[in-house]
């Protein structure tokens, strides 16, 4: 099974209407504010660490934009040709110089639109990472796994995926950092051979995946 890694804090202000928008693409789109961090953090304030950033999809005049350039990669891939998901939250990693904040690490969370949508992302993902792994550099490790997504607005968790890549044990900043563009570039190759099917498990014990 997947390993479920609750993540804090968890929350989008209304998840329905967000998978609104994704799933009407000629709706009209709000401005959204996108201020960039001395680190390279992408949302409202402007400001290293977890603030809070407006939710944007495809459809957005300023979804690029709002997109970080180092996890662009897999977000796109993600997003479009035969996946086409949604994703609901994205960070490209930052190393800070303020000692009273850890590290940002490279993700991509994944909202499923249903059980069914879930389970066949859920696989195709297992399968893309075990394929990625042999070309992943040693001071990378991807990380695969579950935790809940909370709506404000409503109070309802929902199911999420998220895909990260990590720091290997024993592996120093310097050495993840130099080694998580080949990473990133391995990731997305084995992501983009991969498609979501009903009659496609991952392969693994107890059809999850554990990374």
């Amino acid at each position: 099974m997947l390993a479920h890694r609750p993540r804090f804090p968890n929350v989008m202000p209304d998840v329905d209407a967000f998978l609104g928008c994704w799933n009407a693409p000629a709706a009209p789109r709000r401005p959204v504010r996108l201020l960039r961090s001395t680190a390279g953090n992408i949302n409202t304030v402007g400001l290293p660490g977890i603030h809070e950033a407006d939710d944007v999809d495809p459809g957005h005049p300023q979804w690029r934009a709002a997109i970080e350039d180092g996890v662009w990669p897999l977000v796109d891939a993600l997003t479009t040709g035969a996946w086409r998901l949604v994703t609901y939250d994205s960070c490209e990693g930052h190393a800070y110089r303020s000692g009273s904040l850890a590290p940002g690490r490279r993700r991509v969370g994944v909202l499923p639109r249903s059980p069914e949508e879930f389970t066949r992302a859920a696989a195709a993902l297992c399968r893309g990472v075990r394929a990625a792994a042999p070309d992943v550099p040693a001071p990378v490790r991807i990380t695969l796994g579950t935790c809940d997504l909370t709506c404000g607005r409503s109070g309802r968790h929902h199911p999420v995926l998220d895909l990260g890549l990590q720091p290997a044990p024993g592996t120093g900043e310097d050495a993840y950092v130099a080694a998580l563009g080949t990473a990133t570039e391995a990731l997305t190759a084995a992501l983009l051979a991969q498609r979501p099917a009903a009659d496609r498990p991952c392969g693994c014990a107890g059809g999850g995946g554990r990374q």
